[in-house]
């Protein structure tokens, strides 16, 4: 009503579109680099073998993009929202301490390539730091702010201002 205070609480929570945009963000994230890890796996199995010993690297090169897949799908689908949320943080949390050993690992010699994005992602694990830490901000604003449903039942201008966000990036 027109002559109403909103709350603090109120004023504070962001709209359908704001948290559609964010989930957007996480979900074409994780799901670009999914692909470009399944359509070019050599060079992130390389990434994988300085990180894991033996023969683990060959089944994490499916295992990561599959499990990256499974988050950007659920974050669409609107399922559990908080949960996958925290599931984000918690696979962004594990891909920067890899980040680390990486990075660790290339002092004094050429720059381990975290190879996140496939052959053509970015080279420096400092730039997948930077982003992972960005992400992680965004997941935990959709931590706070969930989207309920799925993305595809939400208004259409929601959606379109969602859209605009992710294509800006």
């Amino acid at each position: 009503s027109p002559g109403r205070t909103r709350t603090r609480r109120e004023r504070c929570v962001p709209s359908n579109g704001m948290s559609a945009a964010v989930i957007l963000v996480l979900a074409v994230t994780f799901a670009a680099a999914a692909v470009h890890k399944l359509r070019d796996r050599q060079p992130f199995v390389a990434t994988l073998d300085a990180l894991v010993p033996g023969r683990a690297a060959r089944p994490l090169a499916y295992a990561v993009p599959a499990g990256e897949l499974l988050l950007a799908g659920a974050l669409v689908a609107g399922v559990l929202p908080r949960l996958v949320a925290l599931l984000c943080i918690a696979a962004l949390a594990v891909f920067s301490l890899a980040l680390l050993r990486l990075r660790d690992a290339g002092r004094g010699r050429a720059v381990i390539p975290c190879n996140c994005f496939g052959a053509a992602g970015d080279g420096d694990p400092a730039t997948g730091l930077v982003r992972n830490g960005l992400l992680m901000g965004l997941a935990m604003a959709a931590l706070v702010w969930p989207v309920d449903a799925p993305l595809w039942t939400l208004p259409a201008a929601d959606l379109a201002g969602a859209a605009t966000v992710v294509l800006g990036l």
